[in-house]
């Protein structure tokens, strides 16, 4: 039994980095990312190549994964209905703020992007890639959440994350992200006192973002978080109110409109 643990979690540890960047990536550097050796990492591909969840490229011999999963995410989000449920509230936040909205949904122990849209003109417009999982210490949407837990909870998590480490590839960090435990209890006291996650140059350089977490409304079960992120020279501070408003009431309606438990697709997927 412990040894068929052992295999599902590779092929999911597979998966998870694989689907990063959705790039091909050399057996070395996927052995090297898992902790293998070369042998056991190219039998792992193989074996996941012939069931079709990743592919190899005949000239180069890199791996990437196949549509598989995503075409199984699509169907599977499709018969939860969220995404259609969910879109057209962010899209109504984004047009009334002038900036990207962004959800997330929770996970297991990590937050993941989910959906988001964009109400900033062309020009000064910040559009990251909304793909992986944001860093729980740098980023308003991360603080949101972490603020519902217990200080125990939120602090075994940012650790869990990063808190205190160099920034991991493919991460970003910028110049004001906290380092230590001490500061994020402080950052925990602060965003339960105000209401909202706030990040102010830490995920990003330039970048600030505001962020409410989105609550079942009769549990009070945390579904996920929303944000509001831009140039920070556009997001003043005289402009918090405004958005932290903005977020309750987006946060509020997200709350309403979210699948609810007796749905077995959505109870699976969305925290439960």
């Amino acid at each position: 039994m412990r040894l068929v643990k052992g295999l599902l979690e590779r092929c999911l540890e597979v998966i998870e980095l694989l689907a990063v960047e959705g790039q091909w990536r050399r057996l070395s550097d996927i052995a090297t990312a898992l902790d293998l050796q070369k042998g056991p990492a190219h039998r792992l591909l193989a074996e996941m190549a012939t069931l079709g969840w990743i592919e190899q490229d005949a000239e180069t011999d890199r791996y990437r994964l196949t549509l598989k999963l995503a075409l199984l995410g699509q169907q599977y989000l499709r018969g939860t209905g969220l995404p259609g449920i969910v879109q057209p509230v962010l899209d109504e936040a984004a047009r009334r703020c002038g900036e990207l909205v962004r959800l997330t949904v929770v996970q297991g122990d990590a937050l993941h992007w989910f959906a988001s849209a964009q109400g900033a003109p062309p020009g000064l417009m910040y559009q990251p890639a909304l793909n992986g999982r944001p860093v729980l210490h740098t980023t308003a949407n991360g603080k949101a959440w972490l603020a519902t837990m217990s200080n125990e909870a939120a602090t075994r998590l940012a650790l869990q994350n990063g808190l205190g480490q160099p920034a991991a590839a493919g991460k970003l960090a910028g110049p004001r992200a906290m380092q230590t435990i001490d500061e994020l209890l402080r950052e925990l006291d602060a965003t339960r006192a105000r209401g909202y996650g706030l990040a102010v140059e830490e995920a990003e350089p330039g970048v600030k973002a505001i962020a409410a977490a989105v609550r079942e409304p009769e549990s009070q079960r945390v579904l996920g978080t929303i944000s509001i992120a831009g140039p920070l020279l556009r997001m003043g501070t005289e402009r918090d109110a405004e958005f932290h408003a903005l977020l309750q009431q987006a946060s509020g309606t997200l709350g309403l409109v979210w699948p609810r438990d007796d749905s077995p697709a959505a109870s699976a997927a969305f925290g439960s």
